[in-house]
């Protein structure tokens, strides 16, 4: 199976305005973004509002996205879930449609201690066949895991990388210059990537990507195969208003899908309970995006 390295679109799911999954809308969104240079596919992740899809969805749209992909970029899966054996079964199912591999986060409102965040990735390492991307994002799952616990999950079999979300670059720094040979760390934060991959960040869970993949595939590729930080950092700075929007706004699927839909992709409609933008905040998004155009 493929190397997961570079920039992972952490792909949208769209909906039609009735709710159902838009998968000829899908299905041109992972053309245009494979098509556009990105690097992998990473659906049914946070973005794809894994949790207002059934698990029968779940499993559909990972498998469409793998069959979709065909092999031109590697899939890695989100299995995210509050139920341990619900993630050892996204897990097994993401093995047998053929992904390349799959993100998992301590089980969100669990509120687990970090030996029991430890216990739980080595449940999975022992239940699992495929390469893990371990999900740190305290935010979202209300466990910090600390290094010294990551230290300890990177030894166990398939604990390969990290996408590390807590906003803090210093975390970064300490995975590259204490466990480099351990795991592999992802940046997991918009509005800090470029830095992230100054300090070593071998790829990037990217939401932008899905508004602009070929930028966003750029901006990682000049970092760390052409090494010209200098034309990074200026594609950077031009797309830091849209970064810091989405990281801030609160309402990050709405305002990524309403920007694909002013790039003439399918962004489409979220999914209840979700309430659509206002007219202030689409006009918000249309000026940063008028003020600096995605190139």
């Amino acid at each position: 199976m493929a190397e997961l390295h570079g920039v992972f679109v952490v792909m949208t799911t769209p909906f039609t305005e009735d709710g159902a999954i838009n998968y000829e809308g899908a299905r041109s969104n992972i053309n245009w973004y494979i098509e556009s240079g990105i690097h992998g596919l990473l659906p049914v992740g946070a973005t794809g509002e894994f949790a207002a899809l059934t698990l029968q969805e779940r499993k559909d749209f990972a498998e469409f996205a793998v069959k979709t992909a065909a092999g031109r970029v590697p899939v890695c899966v989100g299995t995210v879930s509050q139920n341990v054996e619900t993630v050892l079964e996204l897990c097994k199912h993401a093995h047998t449609v053929g992904a390349d591999g799959v993100m998992c986060l301590v089980p969100p409102g669990l509120h687990l201690n970090q030996e029991e965040a430890y216990e739980y990735f080595k449940l999975i390492s022992e239940n699992v066949s495929l390469p893990v991307m371990v999900y740190n994002n305290p935010w979202s799952s209300g466990v910090d895991l600390e290094f010294e616990t990551v230290e300890r999950i990177s030894q166990l079999p398939h604990m390969e990388y990290i996408k590390e979300s807590t906003g803090d670059i210093k975390r970064l720094t300490l995975l590259k210059d204490k466990l480099e040979d351990g795991i592999i760390p992802f940046c997991g934060w918009e509005d800090m990537a470029f830095e992230s991959f100054l300090v070593g960040a071998q790829g990037w869970v990217s939401v932008l990507a899905n508004v602009a993949p070929a930028l966003s595939a750029q901006l990682f590729d000049l970092v760390n195969k052409e090494k010209d930080v200098e034309a990074a950092w200026n594609i950077y700075r031009d797309v830091l208003p849209l970064l810091r929007y989405l990281e801030g706004s609160g309402k990050l699927w709405q305002v990524a899908k309403y920007a694909m839909d002013l790039q003439g992709q399918c962004g489409a409609f979220c999914r209840v309970p979700r309430l659509p933008l206002n007219d202030a905040e689409k006009a918000e998004i249309k000026a940063i995006l008028d003020a600096k155009p995605l190139r």
